[in-house]
């Protein structure tokens, strides 16, 4: 008769293979995406999406700090390092891919 430890454990296990499976190999859906987004955006504009979002959120952020949302501005202020970390990334794997 099976407790409900190991009834939790076997689920657990179940899902953790689901997620290895899902990231294994370098057909990761999310980056793949984001390296056709970025590249179709490069080529319609010359300048990567990342770098588009990241000037858009240091303007953002400062025209909340300058209409006195200073919270929301520090919020938003603290999103370029996400963006250029994704371009990374992006980067990153499409050279591997190579």
């Amino acid at each position: 008769m099976a407790t409900a430890a190991s009834k939790v454990t076997q689920g657990n296990t179940g899902i953790s293979n689901e997620i290895t499976a899902m990231t294994s190999g370098s057909n990761d859906v999310v980056e793949s995406a984001l390296v056709t987004v970025d590249e179709s955006t490069k080529s319609a504009t010359g300048v990567s999406l990342f770098h588009i979002l990241t000037l858009a959120s240091i303007g953002a952020s400062l025209a909340l700090f300058f209409a006195g949302k200073k919270s929301a501005a520090i919020f938003v202020g603290l999103w370029p390092p996400t963006f250029q970390a994704l371009k990374s990334v992006a980067d990153t794997n499409k050279d591997k891919n190579k």
